[in-house]
């Protein structure tokens, strides 16, 4: 896994293609990016949406619960595929355009 910060959020890529360490992978490394909003890149992965979903959804959940956003960019086909309660975006720069409108609706109390 590789880690860049930029405005308080942490860009996750280089993960490993193997989604049964996804989840394990994120929390040895969680000190990388607890305190920040996070974009998880799974575009290069191979693995189902239904899967990464397994994998991540604790961590989303309780990374959602700290006011923080959690947001997975992945291909356009595979979006679909994920539940509605899961921030997914299938580039990079429209991840931080979520994060921005999921801080907003924090602002405002939703």
């Amino acid at each position: 896994m590789e880690f860049s910060v930029k405005n308080q959020v942490v860009f996750i890529g280089k993960i490993s293609d193997q989604v049964d360490d996804l989840a394990k992978q994120l929390l040895d490394n969680k000190a990388h990016w607890q305190d920040y909003h996070v974009i998880l890149d799974c575009q290069e992965c191979s693995w189902s949406s239904e899967s990464v979903y397994q994998a991540v959804r604790p961590i989303f959940r309780d990374h959602k619960a700290q006011q923080k956003s959690f947001v997975l960019v992945d291909k356009v086909d595979r979006l679909k595929n994920y539940p509605e309660d899961l921030s997914a975006a299938p580039t990079q720069e429209e991840a931080f355009d979520l994060i921005e409108m999921e801080e907003i609706e924090r602002d405002l109390g939703f």
